[in-house]
């Protein structure tokens, strides 16, 4: 009897754990993306200071959430929230670089069997589809196009993509840079996004 009581205990924080991450994840969102804009409506915050806290926050969160990949840093979402109210050319920028120098110490890691990273490897390919690990396949010959394409699209893949790109041995000036225009491409389009819709707010404000 005490060890089915053990056991359903077990299976009922196992159950709330990715719950608690989802939740987590959700209100992290939704502060990131509301925050930036009512700081600027009800605050009076002069544009430079925003701009001196803003872009180091955004190059922080961006390599913490690359160098992680368990850590639920919603570095897009604060490029969508931040589109608004910093220079968009600058944000994208500093988004992308971060992000892309989270993965070159994933790639490395990768390629020196760092345990970590060689378990995070493992768990990514177990985890994909056959259609995503066919995909694997080709872009160990295509390394530059399958980095651009994992690092514009969302996708569950790119999370693992320094550490897996880095143990197969690829190209690491071929992956980094099509990381970074990939990231370059999404995060300007999410910059856009942000854009358009913080000015919609702000005029019904």
């Amino acid at each position: 009897m005490q060890n089915l009581a053990t056991n359903g205990n077990q299976r009922l924080k196992s159950s709330l754990h990715p719950s608690a991450a989802k939740l987590t994840t959700i209100v992290l969102l939704v502060v990131a993306c509301t925050a930036p804009i009512a700081i600027q409506q009800y605050l009076s915050i002069s544009p430079e200071l925003i701009g001196a806290i803003g872009i180091p926050a955004i190059i922080l969160f961006g390599f913490l959430g690359s160098v992680t990949v368990v850590l639920p840093v919603p570095v897009l979402s604060l490029v969508f929230a931040g589109a608004t109210i910093l220079n968009p050319i600058t944000l994208v920028i500093a988004a992308a670089a971060s992000i892309t120098a989270g993965m070159a110490v994933c790639y490395f890691m990768g390629k020196r069997g760092h345990s970590r990273a060689v378990r995070a490897a493992e768990t990514g390919q177990q985890n994909f589809p056959k259609p995503i690990t066919n995909l694997y396949s080709w872009s160990t010959e295509n390394v530059g196009t399958a980095s651009f394409l994992l690092a514009a699209t969302p996708n569950p893949v790119f999370d693992y993509a320094g550490f897996i790109a880095g143990a197969g041995r690829m190209n690491a000036q071929r992956f980094l840079a099509g990381t970074f225009a990939g990231k370059v491409t999404q995060a300007s389009v999410i910059a856009f996004l942000g854009h358009t819709v913080g000015e919609r707010i702000n005029s019904i404000l």
